[in-house]
């Protein structure tokens, strides 16, 4: 499930690309892509803690079964590739082997701890990486200068039609310069439903045709006439490997934060709580891949962010729900709740996660159908 933040949207060209059929695939693909490199890399923390530890881990497999292949066979481990191509899985002797001496269950309270810690550890690794990823490519900043910058594009919108940009700078309209986003407001309210030129400019240089639009007198409230989210110029920076990966730790601490802080405000009832399910990630994929790779490979980071943080919700059947068992059997002076008992609660928690899908996946529906937008980082 993804925990709901402000929303980034965009548009450029590749727009054009996306249409019917076409559309779906590129979403189908780019969402399994994200989704299966955020569970991986989950599952590949959980996998190398084990082998450090010396649990005897039965199989680490590439996507959900049934399974396909057995790509190999090292020691004691199956490394497979399975029908359904969405993350991975990590198999280790547990419950079911209790006198295997390398079961997980055998081994001591803080390995087991480790073990689903590090998963969630491996998210946020992963979200540093590929923030940092993003600066070394180059982000869009704020930068003083004439014009006003597009913050964001809403789809179906006039700006979208017309073909506005993530980054674009708008210069004047009509031939009237423009400097501040009070007064592209102004102009814009001035011509509704009437067709106006922009003179633009993208990447540093003007565009040689200006682009027009006409402003709707009717349109969302969050949108307004054009549908763009404005702000001071844009220009994309890039950063050195050393100071990209500060900025990347910095960028991954400070999602963290927000999303905590989002969730404490949806528990307190300051909040709505929206959430969006497979359904919903994989529309507002959708949506990021039209802003470009730089955004895909952010909004990837923020997915890992959002695993991190609910997996280590104290939820039944979840890393977080497993280490409260674990807490409590430190707190007990070693003494382990009864396993049949901590099943149960588990399996409890496995239901009431599944349920909980079920109405979330509904709700992603009825949004689809609505034509509203997800939640997005």
């Amino acid at each position: 499930m993804l925990l709901a933040s402000r929303r980034i949207r965009g548009y450029n060209p590749v727009n054009d690309l996306l249409n019917g059929e076409g559309v779906v695939a590129v979403t189908v693909l780019a969402f399994l892509l994200v989704f299966s490199i955020v569970v991986f890399v989950h599952e590949l923390g959980h996998f190398t803690v084990a082998k450090l530890s010396g649990v005897r881990v039965e199989e680490f497999g590439f996507g959900y079964p049934p399974r396909l292949v057995r790509v190999a066979r090292r020691g004691d481990t199956d490394y497979t590739i399975n029908a359904i191509p969405i993350g991975g899985f990590v198999r280790v002797a547990g419950d079911e082997n209790p006198d295997d001496p390398r079961s997980l269950t055998k081994k001591s309270a803080w390995t087991r701890a480790g073990f689903l810690v590090a998963g969630p550890v491996m998210n946020v690794v992963l979200a540093v990486v590929l923030f940092g990823a993003s600066y070394m490519m180059g982000v869009l900043q704020p930068t003083v200068g004439p014009g006003v910058g597009i913050y964001d594009v809403a789809a179906g919108s006039p700006a979208a039609h017309a073909g506005l940009q993530l980054g674009d700078v708008v210069l004047s309209v009509d031939g009237q310069p423009v400097n501040s986003p009070e007064a592209l407001q102004q102009m814009v309210n001035a011509h509704l439903d009437q067709e106006i030129a922009l003179t633009v400019q993208r990447n540093g240089a003007q565009l040689p045709q200006p682009v027009r639009l006409v402003p709707r007198s009717e349109h969302p409230a969050d949108e307004g006439a054009m549908g763009v989210r404005t702000g001071p110029p844009l220009t994309r920076a890039a950063y050195p490997f050393g100071q990209a990966i500060i900025l990347g730790a910095e960028r991954a601490l400070g999602t963290v934060v927000m999303m905590v802080g989002g969730l404490a405000e949806m528990v307190r009832g300051q909040a709505p709580l929206d959430l969006a399910g497979p359904i919903g990630i994989a529309q507002a994929t959708g949506e990021v891949i039209k802003s470009g790779f730089v955004q895909l490979v952010e909004w990837t980071a923020f997915l890992s962010v959002n695993l991190f943080i609910i997996n280590l919700l104290p939820i039944p059947a979840l890393d977080g729900g497993r280490l409260v068992f674990v807490a409590l059997e430190l707190v007990r002076g070693g003494r382990r709740v009864d396993p049949q008992k901590e099943g149960l609660v588990h399996l409890v928690g496995i239901v009431v996660l599944l349920g909980l899908f079920l109405i979330v996946s509904y709700f992603d529906v009825l949004r689809l159908v609505r034509g509203m937008q997800f939640p997005g980082p």
